[in-house]
């Protein structure tokens, strides 16, 4: 016992008297081994979340003889202020307010609303230019891999749950008598508050917004999957409805294994005596940048032109056959034919 004794003394007064240049280093050790012991911490899910979480905000909305606001949630989907939630948490409001991230309140007016998608797009304005979350390739979602939901379940604003994907490509008929079609079924916790909120895989990328629970149930939740998502978006929200002139590029993503951004824009088709073909793009070529756009998906495609006007030349980065280069698409147009395109007049 006394031979024990003496060993731990002896390493207990190690530490305590050592001099002043081994007290430095033992407060440069210790602090390494905090810094090791945090990064062991920083997992997956934690880095996910950080990324994402100045993307993702509350929407707080006014109804009719309603006592309290209704509480949901969205993403930006666009720096410029457009963000993405539900229908049903914005339906017959009142008043419509968007709570960032910093806390900032901004007033939000309702751009669009489809009910078949259970989809609405919000504006804000704002002075600050703002992160907008990408969606992410859904097209190759692995049933039993990890999944994180980001939300405000009953006004408890920015929590995260985590769970796995159940299944995909599921049916639901929702309270109004709509049916979802292609959800992600997952068992990560999502309740009354998530809705409009973002389910992303453990990389961080979004594949999904949030949309229903079962309430006779528990760990069974869906999503809309990010593909009808962005499906929408390039429809509702096309450089033709908010230009004038119809770009002439049919594209589609392809998901690669790895990299920063694991989706890429494919030229599936180009129309005729359009911007597009004087161009001379051409099927099968990755757009890589178009304008001041980095573009990884079909909605990137659309967001990079609404402030572009006819007569401008637009700066096109493509791959084509190994080889990067630059092609200048003019661009040209008309609301009438804007118009034969969409089978509407241009909005």
């Amino acid at each position: 016992m006394r031979t024990w004794a003496s060993a731990a003394l002896v390493l207990v007064t190690g530490v305590v008297f050592a001099g002043g240049a081994s007290t430095e280093k033992g407060k440069e050790d210790r602090q390494t081994v905090f810094q090791t012991a945090r990064a062991r911490r920083e997992s997956p899910t934690v880095l996910a979340v950080r990324k994402t979480r100045d993307s993702i905000v509350t929407v707080k909305v006014q109804k009719r003889d309603a006592r309290k606001d209704t509480i949901g949630t969205g993403i930006i989907v666009d720096e410029r202020g457009y963000i993405v939630t539900n229908r049903h948490v914005v339906q017959n409001g009142l008043e419509i307010n968007v709570v960032l991230f910093d806390g900032s309140t901004h007033t939000a007016t309702l751009d669009f609303e489809e009910a078949s998608h259970d989809l609405a797009v919000l504006k804000i304005r704002t002075w600050k230019r703002l992160q907008a979350l990408r969606l992410g390739p859904a097209s190759d979602l692995m049933v039993g891999e990890e999944v994180i939901a980001i939300g405000n379940p009953f006004g408890y604003t920015n929590s995260v749950s985590k769970g796995i994907i159940s299944a995909v490509g599921r049916e639901i008929e929702m309270p109004g008598g709509v049916t979802l079609s292609n959800l992600i079924q997952t068992t990560a916790s999502i309740n009354p508050g998530n809705s409009g909120g973002p389910l992303l895989n453990i990389n961080g990328e979004l594949i999904g917004i949030n949309v229903a629970l079962r309430q006779d149930a528990q760990g069974i939740a869906f999503a809309l999957n990010a593909d009808t998502v962005q499906q929408v978006l390039s429809r509702r929200l096309s450089a033709s409805r908010r230009t004038g002139y119809y770009h002439g590029l049919d594209v589609r993503e392809k998901v690669a294994d790895d990299g920063e951004e694991r989706s890429r824009v494919m030229v599936h088709d180009v129309a005729d005596n359009t911007p597009a073909a004087a161009a001379g793009l051409k099927e099968g070529d990755q757009i890589v940048r178009l304008g001041d756009y980095f573009v990884v998906n079909r909605f990137d495609v659309e967001r990079a032109l609404w402030d572009t006007h006819v007569g401008e030349k637009v700066t096109v980065t493509v791959v084509r056959g190994g080889r990067q280069l630059n092609v200048e698409m003019p661009l040209s147009g008309s609301p009438s034919v804007v118009s034969r395109r969409l089978g509407r007049n241009a909005e």
